[in-house]
Formats: C-alpha cells, sequence, structure tokens
C-alpha cells in the first residue's frame, strides 16, 4: 500500500511504548465506536510521525491488543446482515477496515526498514511478516465476514508480504501470537495459509458460524499446508494447488499462464486430517472429541468439512456442459407473502372470502373482468416489488444473477426464498439464495438454487386443540419430480413444521396432510414432505 509521507509536523499521543500504553489506559473501549476512531486517528498520526524503527514495532506491539477487541465488537454491527448494507453498518465496515489499514501500514514501515538493512528490524523480521501477514489477511476476512468483493489489490499485498517473508529466510520461523484463541505458535507462512484457505473455501457461501468455524480450523491446521518451490504430486490426478507471488489472484489448482513467481502449496496432510475426521464422523464420532470445538453438531459438521476439502483438497469439478453464460434480463421477488402474490396472481384471499363482490361483479358485467387497480394498490400496500436482474451464468440446478447498483432494490439473506422469473419465462420458480456478494460499485452478486417442481399458491393454517385462532398462510405446494428424485412438497414460513403436524390446506378445494419432514431449511421458510389424511 502507498504510505502517508512522513512528517516532523505530525503530533500523536503517543511515540513510544510507554506514552502508548499509559494512552490506551484512557481510551473508551466500553464505547466500541468511539475507541475505534480514536484508535484509526492516532495510529494514522503515528504512521506519520518519523520514529525509529525499533521504536515504531514496539508502538504497534502495544496496540494489537486493543485494536483486536474494538475490532472484533464492531464486526458484529456489520456481520450476519442482509445486502446491502444500511448506511450505519457500511459505516461500522469501513471504519474497521480503516483501522487494519492503519495497523498493516505500521507493520509495512518496520518491514521497510528491515529489508533495508536495519539490524535491528533484521532480528524481528519473522514476527514483523507474520504480523504483517495477519493483518491484510483480517482485512480479507471482514470482507468475507460482510460479503464484500476482496479487491485484486488485496491479494497482491499478501502475496508480496510472503514475498518479503521468503527473501528475508524467514518464512518458517516460528514465533508467538498470543491474540489468537488457542494455538500461540504461527509463522510467516501459516499467516499467508490462512489467508489462502479463508479464500479459497467459497466464503460468500458460507454462514457467519461457519466463517468462525473454519478460522477456528485454520489455527490449528494451517501448517498442514507447506509451500514449495517445486511441484508435487499429491495423487489421483489432483492439480496441484499453485500461487503465483507476483500476481493479484487467490491460488487455484493447476498452473495458472503465466505465472512468474510460482509456489506449489502441498495439501496432502491436510486432505488426510479432512478425510479421517469425516470418515470417523460417520461412523458416529463426536465432533468434539474430533478436536473440532464443542459447539460444531452433526450433520452440518460433516457437511462442512466436506466442503472444505472439495474447495482445499479435490481437482476441481468440470464444467457442467448444460451451463452457460448468459445476459439475460430476470425478474425476482422476495419474502413469501410476496412470492406467492406473484405466483397467484392476486393479493391473498382468506378462504371463505372469495365471494365476488358487487363492484366486481359490476365491473365483470361493464369491462368482461374485474380490474386489477385493487391488486396494484394491495401490492404497493405490502411493499411487494419486482425487481429487474440479469443473468450471469446458468444451469439447470442454478443461476448466478446480478443487480445492477442504478435498479436497487429489497436487502437478501442467505438461505432466503426467492421467486425468479426469466425475461422469456411465463411462470415464477422457487429458488434458495445460496451465496451473496456485494461489489466495491454497488452491484449485488447472487447464486441461487432452483428448488424443483412447479409451484401454486394455497392458504394453509394448523389444526389440533391449542391452535382454534390461528389464521390461514400463504404457502406453495410443489409438484413432484421423480427424474431429481424430488417428492410433492409444501413451502410454509419458518416455524410452522411439527412432526407429524396436521394442517388443512386450500387451493381449489379443502383438504388435510400430516406433515413428515423436512426437506430443505432456509432463513425464511422450510420445504416439508407431506401425506395427504383420510
Amino acid at each position: 500500500m502507498k504510505l502517508a509521507e512522513l512528517s516532523e509536523s505530525a503530533s500523536p499521543e503517543f511515540t513510544d511504548a510507554e506514552s502508548c500504553k499509559r494512552w490506551l489506559e484512557h481510551v473508551p473501549l466500553a464505547n466500541v465506536g468511539a475507541a475505534q476512531r480514536e484508535l484509526a486517528t492516532q495510529l494514522a498520526e503515528f504512521n506519520r510521525f518519523p520514529a525509529a524503527a525499533a521504536q515504531r514495532l514496539a508502538v504497534m506491539e502495544a496496540l494489537r491488543e486493543a485494536v483486536s477487541f474494538v475490532q472484533i465488537e464492531q464486526a458484529r454491527r456489520f456481520s450476519n446482515r442482509a445486502l446491502p448494507m444500511s448506511e450505519a453498518e457500511s459505516g461500522a465496515f469501513t471504519a474497521t477496515i480503516g483501522l487494519w489499514d492503519e495497523m498493516r501500514a505500521g507493520y509495512e514501515r518496520c518491514l521497510d526498514a528491515a529489508l533495508n538493512r536495519d539490524a535491528g528490524m533484521r532480528a524481528q523480521s519473522a514476527l514483523i511478516c507474520q504480523r504483517l501477514l495477519s493483518y491484510i489477511g483480517m482485512r480479507m476476512f471482514h470482507h468475507y465476514r460482510a460479503y464484500r468483493q476482496v479487491s485484486p489489490g488485496d491479494w497482491h499485498a499478501l502475496h508480496a508480504a510472503y514475498a518479503a517473508a521468503e527473501k528475508l529466510d524467514v518464512a518458517e520461523d516460528t514465533i508467538k501470537d498470543f491474540l489468537n484463541r488457542d494455538i500461540q505458535d504461527t509463522s510467516p507462512r501459516v499467516a499467508y495459509v490462512r489467508a489462502v484457505l479463508t479464500g479459497m473455501c467459497s466464503p460468500n457461501e458460507l454462514a457467519q458460524r461457519q466463517l468462525t468455524f473454519v478460522a477456528y480450523l485454520l489455527e490449528r491446521w494451517a501448517s498442514k499446508l507447506e509451500v514449495l518451490a517445486k511441484p508435487v504430486d499429491e495423487g489421483e490426478g489432483v492439480p496441484a494447488l499453485v500461487a503465483d507471488l507476483e500476481s493479484d489472484a487467490c491460488p487455484e489448482r493447476g498452473a495458472p499462464e503465466g505465472a512468474r513467481e510460482p509456489r506449489y502449496l502441498d495439501a496432502r496432510k491436510l486432505a488426510k486430517s479432512l478425510r479421517n475426521r469425516v470418515a470417523l464422523l460417520r461412523k458416529g464420532e463426536s465432533p468434539a472429541k474430533l478436536a473440532l470445538g464443542e459447539d460444531c453438531v452433526q450433520p452440518s459438521c460433516e457437511q462442512l468439512l466436506v466442503h472444505l476439502y472439495r474447495h482445499w483438497c479435490a481437482a476441481k469439478p468440470p464444467r457442467a456442459p448444460e451451463r452457460h453464460a448468459g445476459s439475460a434480463a430476470a425478474q425476482l421477488c422476495s419474502e413469501l407473502p410476496a412470492i406467492h402474490h406473484y405466483i397467484s396472481g392476486g393479493a391473498f384471499e382468506t378462504p371463505g372470502e372469495g365471494e365476488l363482490t358487487q363492484k366486481q361483479r359490476e365491473e365483470i358485467a361493464t369491462f368482461g373482468r374485474v380490474s386489477t387497480r385493487a391488486q396494484d394498490d394491495y401490492s404497493g400496500q405490502h411493499g411487494f416489488v419486482i425487481e429487474q436482474w440479469q443473468i450471469e451464468d446458468q444451469s439447470a440446478q442454478g443461476l448466478r444473477l446480478v443487480r445492477p447498483a442504478v435498479q436497487g432494490g429489497k436487502r437478501l439473506a442467505h438461505g432466503q426464498l426467492v421467486g425468479m422469473r426469466p425475461a422469456d419465462g411465463t411462470q415464477f420458480m422457487l429458488a434458495q439464495v445460496r451465496w451473496l456478494m456485494a461489489a466495491d460499485n454497488g452491484d449485488l452478486h447472487a447464486g441461487v438454487k432452483l428448488i424443483p417442481g412447479l409451484p401454486s399458491a394455497l392458504a394453509v393454517r394448523p389444526t389440533g386443540l391449542n391452535v382454534q385462532q390461528e389464521s390461514w398462510a400463504p404457502a406453495l405446494a410443489l409438484g413432484a419430480v421423480p427424474a431429481l428424485n424430488s417428492p410433492a412438497s409444501l413451502v410454509l414460513a419458518s416455524g410452522l413444521y411439527k412432526p407429524k403436524r396436521v394442517i388443512e390446506l386450500h387451493a381449489e378445494k379443502a383438504s388435510r396432510v400430516r406433515l413428515t419432514e423436512v426437506l430443505e431449511r432456509g432463513a425464511d421458510f422450510e420445504r416439508v414432505a407431506y401425506e395427504p389424511v383420510p
């Protein structure tokens, strides 16, 4: 990164480690936002101050614990949020990235001194490189937390910092990082590998708990990925995992064309750990006994480990022949009531209240149809909108979509239910949001997985002794798709499913069904199988 010019006019509140520690005693850490602003302001000023390299490094080390605390707390304001961010969330994200940048800038000045043969800094090269790689990685990680696009510049900086560690011959040197939760022994290589593997695991597809779990694993397992100067055969026809230290891209399997400084990442130990744990989980071993943490539960633990194995250790699957790029338009709506509205073609009506009014009968007699003005008013009153998206890529199972910033629209969340209709289609299909990413230009990118079956609108309500007052609610029915082994199912609002619960359905006629199992559960819906009740 371009560092600020040093200036004698810079006047930070601290100039050495002792004055920094005294100053930190008065930083209002209980007020996270204010503390973050003070830290960023004073650190930016100190980064302009012409301090000696050893003095600068001591100050940076003194700041680390306070910075870590406010960054973790502030990240709660923009993590696990729907996209696009609100103004407040975006402000918290920008401030958090800004403080990471100031920490990175401080250590870059120390690295410059080490590269320029400062004897004191040369002795601290391993620590400096590990810290710098760690802060570049934290900047990237909080982009993943916010489902924001990581810039090529971040990847370029990460590779360059690791190249500097190699140049100084400290990439494998072991140092302590007491900010790690459990494993304090680390190295510049481990810090580099942690950032690489996080970027490789399709983080925009993972929920926040899953991202936290990946960080937990990598604190322990990143050391299993070795960085080599020559290719290594991982077996089973798996192409080499290659990083180009002069590139601005995430490493990938298969040598990239024109790689100028290739490094080969040996994932055999990592693959063995993942395979062994998946096998033991399938035999009924508990995640806690496999050192996967107390919070990791089945079957989600096994599913995530398989996901990581595919992205870290396996060859990229061949591109499906039916998948093709496209630039067609698509219409999209979100939230179950809105989807029901556009699939049914009208306002949701409680069964038994669908008789034509006198006004509607007069409209049919005069115009041959009922006026749609009331429906338009209903849609507007309830905030239902059809958004215009572009299809970037599609296959039989899903689509990659983008909503240009100029279009605007509702916020979306991972796992959310959406209704999607291509511009040349006549009927809405149901889909689930699998991943999201907000680009720097404001465009919203999304990957959606199509849910099998043609949807139709209906009304549902629970039955039983304790639910006499339950009102009818919108729901959707999906027909069976034998070719995909998908049974007939219902799409209900979250929380409506209970094992063996009997519910009433009303479409063209009334019926009763018993819910048998959850086929799919999303952020705001449940897709359930059912059986008729005589």
